[in-house]
């Protein structure tokens, strides 16, 4: 395989890590979800810390994962950088639903460094850059305004 076959080969590997991490995550896949992480692989846990490890992933996720009614993660705007053979850093942005009480929103981007391991590409960590986070304000579906013909007045006629 040529480098540059390598590299399409990397690529793909590593968009197909970033999607089994969302994926993983909104199904409740917990022992997954943490497989997707290096042994001493650090996350963000969102505005409230971090875990670092298997354990303390497992640890820190489990509640969550099992309490939300729903999440469901969306990925976009990938961008990955060799930093070696077997390195490599990324980004990637997010919007993020979790259905709990409150019901959450949230969107930013990921910040991401990979690792190559005998089991495949894996984060060795996963920050992130919030837009947002936090409850939502509005109910679902909203009550739409009341429909008025541009000149009509809501008087009676």
């Amino acid at each position: 395989m040529s480098d540059d076959e390598l590299r399409m080969a990397d690529r793909l590997a590593l968009h197909e890590l970033r999607a089994r991490y969302t994926l993983n995550y909104d199904a409740g896949e917990l022992d997954a979800f943490v497989a997707l992480f290096a042994e001493d692989g650090m996350l963000q846990l969102g505005p409230v810390g971090f875990a670092r490890g298997h354990d303390q992933l497992r640890t820190a996720l489990a509640g969550p994962m099992a309490d939300a009614d729903f999440a469901c993660h969306f990925t976009t705007d990938e961008i990955t950088d060799f930093t070696g053979p077997d390195s490599a850093h990324g980004t990637c942005r997010f919007a993020v639903h979790h259905g709990r009480s409150p019901n959450i929103q949230g969107a930013g981007t990921y910040h991401d460094e990979y690792r190559r391991t005998p089991a495949g590409w894996r984060f060795v960590s996963r920050t992130i850059s919030f837009f947002y986070m936090g409850p939502l304000d509005t109910e679902w579906p909203p009550t739409p305004p009341p429909l008025v013909a541009p000149g009509a007045t809501t008087e009676g006629s």
